[in-house]
């Protein structure tokens, strides 16, 4: 029996550009576009260091944030599994990185999944279209 493929939901949201350049107004747009409640405070401090430590070719463990935040291990661990599987970080031992080296390349790296998932979808949908069309046997239009 062949193994079920690792999941990941990537989501995107359409939101407006943020009104003021502020950092944190451009860290909570980023986290509403991406499905991340922005009013998370956790959720935001957890992305937040994520984007800090990879800007020093870090990660972050579970026990570091427990101890920043004063929240539960368990708290942490389930916002981690969140952004595990939105395809923002993975997990290396008991370290969190983001999925690549900068959260630029983390999206850009996220875009081209997106866009590899979409051609195979379209490639799929062609040949689906195809067979339906000999069961009902008409031929395809060019």
């Amino acid at each position: 029996m062949a193994r079920r493929q690792y999941s990941r939901q990537i989501m995107i949201r359409k939101v407006d550009t943020p009104p003021e350049p502020s950092a944190e107004s451009k860290l909570e747009w980023i986290c509403e576009c991406l499905g991340i409640n922005p009013d998370d405070d956790l959720a935001r401090e957890i992305f937040k260091a994520l984007v800090r430590a990879s800007e020093k070719g870090k990660g972050v463990s579970t026990r570091e944030l427990t101890d920043r935040s004063h929240v539960t291990q368990g708290a942490i661990v389930y916002h981690m599994n969140v952004f595990m599987r939105s395809g923002m970080i993975v997990k290396q031992g008991r370290m969190y990185y983001l999925r690549a080296s900068s959260l630029e390349d983390t999206i850009e790296e996220m875009e081209n999944e997106m866009l590899a998932m979409m051609n195979r979808m379209r490639k799929i949908a062609r040949l689906l279209e195809d067979e339906f069309r000999i069961q009902e046997g008409s031929p395809r239009e060019e």
